[in-house]
């Protein structure tokens, strides 16, 4: 057998190629997908003119977390972060668990932006769906169009990320006018600015609806794309200083641009058409809601954006993910929490193996023929669980590794990683009992099962610094099934936000204290610590 040539061999590491701009581009392109599509009309349906109040609600949530993990992106500058952070401070159990939610929920996200393109363009092809009974479902023919565009952008990520990011820069721009040009164009034409004081008891102008528009409505659904500088950071230039940047200036720009939308829905909703509340309002049965008003305000030009960009968003946001949820499955990889063939690299320096995984798991999802409102609220529970870690992996490694250089430092972490904590479980129980269900079951099962092969092959699981995940997610559950039962606490919402946030209160030092003593020399495979 002849010697493999080294300028021919595969890259052990990522190229980092990346800069600020196309760091906090692939933000804004992570953040504006199909959300914008059909966030609004969730979001007004729980909430009616009170989503507002809920954008910065959740807005507020989103940038607790993201200066949170923009102090962890500076000092763990990897791709696949989100399953090393864990790892690097309470060991292997908890390291798979983080990674675990983050894969599951990267690999589900492509094929739902995919279903949010062909759900869209069905308003004009609407051979592309079907009726499932219980709303428009893909066609077979609308199955095969999706699959071929999840082989696209796989083909697309497998050129590698200097070629993903030209085409994330290029299309992120398109992104950023259509939707502000269709949310001025829609106010002026119709402004009905009389629908932001319609007394609508139904509405859920409350505690309730604001709570639901936030969990349930993709509120934080969409906001949570942040995380994409930190699943880059291994291919990016200064990660320290422009992973955190990009955060930062990519979350506010994508939270500016949803409430411009979310107040130009609201004022050009036709009144007629609230005759039942906001809660009863129905725009169309094939395609977006954006579309539906268009239509009905005989905006042709607008559709015609509308139906166009409604490939471009969805499409260069599951192209996006289908790359990030690659590098997860790189870095658990490498880590031993997946097969070790998962952290193979091509020579263009892509994970190969875990993107052809990604994509074939993406294809075997069609065929379940999921909706986007359906899954969107199981899908930020898994999020939410994902990155509530954070918060406890900070105040933990700052113990662990105080001399380790960081080029972002939160200030008052004491207060905010407890207040994010606290909204994080908030959070993950919005999304409603039957999503955290859900996503708890794919959390805890898969990680016992870990445990189980893990012991078996005398391998070290540090179960006593991870076992906080299980006491955490029954807490939740438990506090999920009293709110459901009537009379069972008092005080409604505004109950079980006082619970939740004692209860979340109470697990925090514990999980701080769970940690441990010295972070795990397996995590450090991509971190350079100084002494």
């Amino acid at each position: 057998m002849s010697a493999v040539n080294p300028s021919q061999a595969a890259p052990e590491v990522l190229r980092r190629s990346l800069g600020l701009r196309s760091l906090t581009l692939a933000v804004v392109t992570s953040t504006i997908g199909s959300g914008w599509l059909f966030a609004p009309l969730y979001a007004a349906r729980f909430a009616g003119p009170a989503s507002l109040l809920a954008w910065l609600a959740g807005g507020v949530m989103a940038f607790g977390l993201a200066l949170v993990f923009a102090e962890l992106g500076s000092l763990v500058p990897s791709s696949g972060a989100l399953a090393q952070i864990p790892l690097l401070s309470h060991g292997r159990w908890a390291g798979f668990i983080g990674g675990w939610c983050a894969w599951i929920a990267y690999l589900t996200l492509p094929t739902i932006e995919v279903l949010a393109m062909v759900e869209y363009v069905a308003s004009t092809m609407p051979w592309l769906t079907a009726d499932g009974g219980q709303g428009q479902v893909l066609s077979a023919a609308g199955i095969g169009v999706a699959a071929v565009l999840l082989v696209l952008m796989a083909w697309i990520n497998l050129a590698g990320v200097s070629s993903l990011a030209r085409w994330i820069d290029g299309l992120t721009s398109w992104k950023l006018v259509v939707p502000l040009l269709v949310s001025l164009s829609l106010m002026v034409a119709a402004g009905h600015w009389s629908n932001l004081s319609l007394d609508r008891s139904e509405a859920g102008a409350n505690l309730s609806g604001v709570v639901n528009a936030i969990g349930s409505g993709g509120i934080l659904f969409s906001l949570l794309g942040f995380r994409t500088a930190m699943d880059l950071a291994g291919e990016a230039r200064q990660p320290q200083r422009n992973v955190p940047l990009a955060m930062g200036l990519g979350l506010g720009i994508s939270l500016a641009i949803y409430l411009l939308l979310q107040l130009s829905f609201l004022v050009a909703v036709p009144p007629q058409a609230l005759g039942q509340g906001w809660s009863g309002l129905q725009l169309s049965e094939h395609g977006g809601p954006l579309v539906a008003i268009a239509m009905g305000l005989g905006m042709g030009w607008v559709v015609a954006l509308l139906l166009s960009d409604a490939v471009i968003s969805p499409g260069a946001t599951a192209m996006t993910y289908m790359g990030v949820s690659a590098r997860v499955a790189w870095m658990m990889g490498r880590l031993g929490l997946l097969p070790g063939s998962m952290g193979r690299l091509n020579r263009q320096a892509v994970p190969v193996v875990a993107l052809l995984w990604s994509l074939a798991i993406g294809l075997v999802m069609l065929l379940a023929g999921p909706s986007w409102q359906r899954v969107v609220s199981f899908l930020t529970a898994t999020l939410v669980i994902a990155l509530a870690v954070g918060p406890v992996s900070l105040i933990a490694l700052r113990q662990q590794r105080p001399q380790a250089p960081r080029a972002f430092r939160l200030p008052w972490a004491r207060v905010l990683c407890p207040a994010s904590f606290v909204a994080a479980s908030w959070a993950v129980l919005w999304c409603g009992h039957s999503a955290l269900e859900g996503a708890v079951a794919l959390v805890v099962l898969p990680s016992l099962l870990f445990g189980l092969v893990q012991q078996r092959s005398g391998h070290q699981l540090d179960a006593a610094a991870g076992s906080w995940w299980f006491l955490y997610l029954g807490g939740l559950l438990l506090i999920a099934e009293l709110s459901g039962r009537t009379g069972v606490l008092p005080g409604g919402e505004g109950g079980q936000l006082v619970l939740t946030a004692l209860f979340a209160l109470l697990i925090f030092p514990l999980a701080v204290r769970s940690r441990l003593p010295r972070t795990s020399e397996e995590a450090q495979v991509a971190v350079e610590f100084t002494p």
